[in-house]
């Protein structure tokens, strides 16, 4: 699956680090990429191995809820 965030106003570099450390150590996570000028980030898993709500709550423990992003979730 693919969740891509857009319009991310809590993304700064700090931000970002934080879920670069977070993400590393989480099975079922294969891609992360983020852009902080454009706000946005996506992040490529696997949801057999990790569900939406705790890559939601993994997200908002580094400052980064789900609350005021736009996002999607589609298929590979």
């Amino acid at each position: 699956m693919v969740f891509k965030a857009l319009r991310v106003p809590t993304l700064t570099e700090e931000v970002v680090d934080k879920l670069e450390m977070a993400l590393s150590d989480i099975p079922g996570i294969t891609y992360f990429a983020a852009g902080i000028e454009a706000q946005e980030f996506n992040i490529v898993f696997d949801d057999e191995q990790l569900d939406l709500q705790t890559l939601a709550h993994i997200m908002a423990q580094v400052g980064c809820p789900l609350r005021n992003i736009n996002w999607v979730i589609s298929e590979l």
